[in-house]
């Protein structure tokens, strides 16, 4: 019992580390809807695994987190590994084609055994039956069972998933008032805005002010993941002085002061009582 508890205590550290604690009390389909696919499979790290079980609140088989994290962002996925080998979507053939949201699936033939959601960086997410739990694992231990694959999300939300995996690169670069732009030793909110935009070819403004001006207005009810979101600071009064960028489940990820680039939610303390805006840049 107690190594299961140190286990699920590292896991929701994990989780946590990416800016997105564990949840063990969670509706299905619900209250992660506006999330990206990587955020949400690395956000379930630490949840139990229980065979027929498909939800956070009472764990995962393999089968059921492909089931839950899709349907959960409204891919209609089927609920067994068979059926969802079997979907009519683009197949992947080498493991090392793989992009970030796939769908990997290992076993002997063509009949899958488990699956889990690649995350980027050689990894990906899954819930493992051994080990009683979801987990994360490197995808070259297992290239011998490998037998295919499946490209479920759309192209705009694999760029969505893309670009928070681009921003976390930057968690903990030093906050600077006014670096400049170019490099990444150090940061102020609208340089890192706009470095983790330009490597998808979104050329934004330097100053938040005028980042604020592009892309459309959305309210803060309809955020989706890429989004950007805008505040007063102290030093800017009432006109706007800092950016953040929307990561889903009210969560931001930005740089300001102590601890650099960093996940902060939209909706407490200062951040709550000092939005302005928002607007939605990825087209």
């Amino acid at each position: 019992m107690m190594k299961k508890l140190a286990r699920r205590t590292l896991g929701v550290t994990m989780a946590m580390t990416i800016a997105l604690s564990a949840t063990t009390a969670v509706s299905a389909f619900a209250a992660n809807d506006d999330m990206d696919a990587v955020s949400l499979a690395k956000k379930m790290v630490g949840v139990d695994y229980k065979k027929g079980a498909e939800t956070p609140s009472g764990g995962f088989d393999s089968s059921g987190f492909i089931y839950y994290v899709f349907n959960t962002l409204d891919y209609k996925v089927p609920r067994t590994l068979k059926e969802q080998f079997a979907l009519n979507k683009t197949k992947i053939t080498k493991i090392d084609n793989a992009q970030v949201g796939d769908v990997l699936f290992f076993g002997s033939g063509s009949t899958p055994t488990f699956a889990g959601i690649y995350v980027g960086s050689g990894k990906m997410v899954m819930s493992s039956q051994s080990r009683d739990e979801v987990i994360t694992r490197n995808v070259s231990e297992l290239k011998g069972s490998f037998i295919g694959g499946r490209s479920i999300l759309s192209k705009d939300d694999r760029l969505k998933a893309q670009l928070i995996l681009t921003a976390q690169k930057y968690l903990g670069v030093p906050y600077k008032f006014g670096a400049a732009y170019g490099q990444t030793k150090t940061m102020d909110c609208s340089s890192f805005v706009k470095t983790v935009f330009a490597a998808y070819g979104y050329t934004l403004p330097r100053v938040s002010r005028d980042q604020a001006k592009e892309g459309k207005y959305v309210s803060k009810s309809n955020l989706e993941v890429g989004d950007l979101v805008f505040f007063t600071t102290k030093e800017s009064g009432s006109k706007i002085g800092h950016v953040g960028i929307y990561v889903g489940d009210g969560m931001m990820i930005h740089t300001y002061g102590e601890g650099g680039v960093k996940f902060t939610s939209i909706n407490k303390e200062w951040w709550a009582d000092h939005y302005v805006t928002a607007r939605r840049i990825l087209k």
